[in-house]
């Protein structure tokens, strides 16, 4: 019998679950797969990567900006430091291999995350894997190695142990464990996790928002049950109350950063910016023509069927902080495109058990057709046994296995052997790759009457690319750290870009000589007309680089 049982133990770690493949495959596919254009496809993670070089080698945070020629000297707060040093050390080791691995392994982690939890809280196998990707799909619209990937991660954490928390204290829950205490070191997770989540990223304010939902929950549930159940009124105060001392404990710890209050004062006045909210792009709202959104509007589709088909009994059976939490979700989903990836999550892990428990009563449905209730009770049959071997099997030694091959391959420069497997870059199709290698042969004085020392000119999308290839050689007029700059300065660059009244004053008054600009742009075939003023000193496809006379 032990030989059989360490027999048991030993499959249980060497063969690869479900999770496990899919880890292995989101991992691989952001890395060197058909995903692997995503990561670097937003070009602001060139000022995180120097960000952290420069905390690095100054040992000492940057508290007023260095990359800019407009903003030079001007507070500036950067609030993600703790993930711009683990940039910078990646880099360092890896180059852009280093950096891409870091966003490989979180969104493998997350989704791989996404797809455990719908499994354990009831959804079959199969709806849970075609859930799961739905979110990631709809998630592509931001699957970006910059920080704000590690807040999915900790807006995931936060929901399941949330969950986790309510259903403890559950009439079912009590007899099945005994006691109605909550593990001790669950209400200390959220204060705890929040030291770090407020130095990773901004994200942590949606977290609270969970927390304060769940709080807000467990108060209506204590009201209301005091007429029918004494004990259910006291077990939801005595969590309400701890969940508000734990949301109050995370708001204290969201005080140990290098800002203080000042951040949460910063936060607020560049959220609140209208004008820099309604003309950023991944603040506006989703355009729902791309697939991205689609995907989304799909996953909202398939949770209003969940609801119809909601049962009043059940595992599926739908709770006032779900709801609130849904209705958290499609908000932020329709107000902004950067939350369509938690949204998503977040909705696919409410409606996944309602929709499953939905589908397996239609076989023990006396007016449904014989097929369907026989299909149905052999597909519910097959899912079951799928999802009890699948969370039996906890090894994910091939998951291991593949983040530290991935890990040698990129100290090695992406090569194994001959053959390099690995080779993260900026494309060279949408990121003016060429144009700033044009510009750095003018620093070694390889080309004639140019201005080798001023500063560039270029997009806002483009700023984060030049800071990584030019900085400290060469500054950039403007980037896209919107809060660093303003409304103020974010009106004059689009009266510039947009060739509005007022332009050629913007032009003097940044004192720009050297412009790299998208090719066809309207400020470029503009300066194209002035060929006594600007000259073209370079162009193709991409990119045109326009120097003063």
């Amino acid at each position: 019998m032990p030989a059989a049982q360490s027999s048991s133990s030993a499959l249980r770690l060497l063969v690869p679950s479900v999770r496990d493949v899919v880890f292995i495959f989101l991992f691989w596919s952001l890395l060197a797969g058909p995903l692997s254009n995503r990561p670097l496809a937003d070009a602001d993670i060139g000022w995180h990567i120097r960000t952290g070089e420069q905390i690095l080698a100054t040992h000492s945070l940057p508290r007023t900006d260095p990359f800019s020629s407009t903003m030079q000297g001007q507070p500036w707060f950067a609030w993600e430091w703790l993930y711009d040093i683990a940039l910078g050390i990646l880099h360092r080791a890896g180059g852009l291999n280093g950096v891409v691995w870091l966003c490989a392994v979180l969104a493998a982690a997350i989704f791989t995350l996404l797809l455990s939890q719908l499994v354990k809280r009831g959804t079959g196998l199969p709806l849970a894997i075609a859930l799961m990707l739905l979110a990631l799909a709809a998630s592509t619209i931001h699957l970006y190695s910059r920080p704000h990937i590690v807040s999915w991660l900790f807006s995931l954490l936060w929901f399941v142990l949330l969950e986790y928390w309510e259903r403890w204290q559950r009439p079912t829950s009590v007899q099945r464990c005994g006691h109605a205490e909550v593990p001790r070191w669950i209400p200390w997770f959220f204060p705890a996790s929040v030291l770090l989540w407020v130095n990773l990223h901004g994200g942590w304010l949606f977290g609270m928002a969970l927390l304060g939902i769940y709080t807000f929950a467990a108060l209506v549930e204590s009201v209301r049950a005091q007429k029918n159940d004494a004990f259910a009124a006291i077990r939801a105060a005595h969590r309400a109350r701890a969940m508000a001392v734990a949301w109050l404990a995370s708001a204290a710890a969201s005080l140990v950063n290098p800002f203080g209050w000042r951040l949460h004062t910063h936060i607020y006045a560049y959220l609140s910016d209208r004008y820099l909210m309604n003309r950023i792009d991944e603040f506006r709202s989703p355009n729902f023509h791309g697939w991205a959104e689609r995907c989304f509007a799909a996953i909202l589709m398939l949770t209003l069927v969940a609801f119809a088909g909601n049962r009043p009994s059940g595992i599926g059976k739908l709770r006032l902080s779900q709801l609130l939490v849904v209705l958290l979700a499609a908000y932020a989903g329709f107000y902004s495109s950067r939350n369509l990836p938690v949204s998503s999550m977040l909705l696919v892990l409410v409606a996944g058990p309602i929709l499953w428990e939905n589908f397996v009563a239609l076989a023990d449905k006396p007016d449904a057709w014989r097929w369907l209730r026989n299909c149905t009770a052999r597909f519910s049959n097959f899912s079951d046994r799928m999802g009890a071997q699948e969370i039996e099997l906890r090894g994910h030694l091939w998951a291991l296995a593949a983040v530290a091959l991935a890990a040698a391959i990129c100290l090695h420069g992406g090569w194994l052997g001959s053959r390099q497997f690995i080779h993260a870059q900026f494309d060279p199709r949408k990121v003016p790759v060429a144009a700033v290698t044009f510009l750095q042969e003018e620093l070694q004085g390889e080309a004639p009457n140019a201005h080798p020392n001023a500063p560039v000119f270029s997009t806002d999308a483009w700023g984060g690319y030049l800071i990584y290839r030019m900085y400290p050689d060469r500054k950039v007029v403007v980037d896209d750290r919107h809060d660093l700059y303003g409304s103020a300065r974010i009106r004059q660059y689009l009266i510039l870009t947009q060739v509005e009244p007022g332009w050629q004053s913007v032009l003097k008054d940044w004192q720009i000589r050297t412009a790299l600009l998208p090719t066809g742009s309207t400020l470029a075939n503009l300066l194209r007309e002035l060929p006594r003023d600007w000259r073209v000193a370079y162009e193709d496809k991409v990119a045109v680089v326009f120097e003063r006379r």
